[in-house]
């Protein structure tokens, strides 16, 4: 059976916070039967969960924060809420600094292993969102393989496939790699050749990669080669739509992002 498709809702945040339920029934009118939400920009979980259920939208991941510490049941609580399988980083705190140098990197496997085991205790998982910064090669190997060995399998890896390319790796490899941690990815198109700068920026949803221009399109348009990466993707439960900006119309081009997933194969939707 093919993915099912969802949408990360940081693509609409703009706007979710002019008009949140608006912006969600929109979405849902497009096919979507699964959402991603990363925070609730003019609304709140609470409202969210009554929206979505409404809507008969299934919300199986999020992008929030990691259930440890002392916000640890409210993290928990609230992807029960909202009927989470899997809690996802988007861009955790230090994150540059969490994939800097193996020692680094070992310690961030181990908040995610302390991650885990909370979560698995109320059914859920937890899982990481690249960009490609933590791509790079550490200390002349790739760095997230260092990640992968001091982690379990149960702790995903959501595959974005645009920062996979755009760190110069090869998609249709990494998601061989990952294995049954991608469950759930990113099937993010755009321009890969682009020399944009990313800078970081604090929103809502915590913290952000910005870019001086915009190399993000919508889903088929752009340079990464997502039919390979379909074949590629056996383990993928869920795969969703992702602009982390655009230079156009954003609903539409999450809609044509849609019609482009479904209607090739790559995955299905309601329509």
């Amino acid at each position: 059976m093919l993915p099912e498709i969802t949408v990360q809702l940081y693509s609409v945040r703009d706007q979710a916070a002019n008009d949140y339920e608006g912006t969600i029934r929109a979405i849902a009118a497009m096919g979507f039967g699964c959402v991603e939400p990363a925070g609730y920009p003019g609304s709140t979980p609470a409202k969210a969960a009554k929206l979505f259920r409404e809507l008969g939208l299934k919300a199986p991941t999020c992008h929030g924060p990691l259930p440890v510490g002392d916000k640890k049941n409210e993290v928990i609580e609230e992807a029960l809420l909202l009927g989470h399988e899997a809690i996802i980083t988007g861009c955790p705190p230090n994150f540059r600094e969490n994939f800097a140098s193996a020692d680094a990197i070992k310690a961030t496997a181990e908040l995610y292993c302390e991650a885990a085991a909370n979560a698995a205790a109320h059914g859920l998982q937890v899982g990481y969102h690249n960009h490609d910064w933590d791509l790079l090669d550490v200390g002349g190997a790739p760095g997230y393989r260092i990640f992968l060995e001091n982690t379990p399998e149960t702790v995903l890896w959501e595959a974005d496939i645009f920062w996979v390319a755009k760190a110069g790796r090869d998609p249709v490899a990494f998601l061989k790699e990952i294995g049954p941690r991608g469950k759930a990815l990113h099937f993010k198109d755009g321009v890969v050749s682009a020399t944009d700068t990313f800078t970081e920026a604090e929103t809502e949803s915590g913290k952000i990669m910005v870019s001086d221009s915009s190399p993000f399109l919508p889903a088929g348009t752009g340079q990464v080669d997502l039919q390979a990466a379909a074949k590629a993707a056996t383990f993928a439960k869920y795969i969703a739509v992702e602009l982390d900006s655009y230079t156009g119309d954003m609903m539409k081009a999450v809609q044509e992002s849609y019609h482009y997933l479904t209607s090739t194969g790559i995955a299905r939707g309601n329509k």
